[in-house]
């Protein structure tokens, strides 16, 4: 489900989301980022899984997570890849699913996320 646009900054959006919804078990497309460190220090007990962008690794993909951000991914893949890359992760390895883009630089419009929903 989409919630639509945060008036939050982007850091406080994703520390809203980590709270909201802790997961136990996370996957992590892309670089790590400072609200994700301070949710981690915060709950240890956390597994933290992290793949660069492009498709996950066997080791990962063969695996299920509670929430799977991607954070500075889609902006480093083709769109058709990083379509194959969520619609993946949504269908195989996560219940949840946050992205943080940059849509000018990645090349997407928010309408693109409608079909994965």
């Amino acid at each position: 489900m989409i919630d639509g646009f945060s008036q939050r900054t982007p850091q406080q959006a994703l520390a809203a989301l980590l709270e909201r919804h802790p997961p136990q078990r996370l996957l992590l497309v892309g670089s790590r980022f400072p609200a994700l460190e301070a949710f981690a220090q915060a709950h240890p007990q956390v597994e933290i899984a992290q793949a660069q962008p492009g498709p996950l690794p066997d080791n990962l993909a063969a695996q299920r997570f509670d929430l799977a951000l991607l954070v500075d991914c889609l902006e480093h893949l083709p769109k058709r890849k990083g379509l194959e890359l969520l619609g993946g992760i949504r269908n195989l390895n996560a219940s949840r699913v946050a992205v943080l883009a940059d849509l000018n630089a990645c090349g997407w419009q928010d309408t693109d996320f409608f079909a994965l929903a």
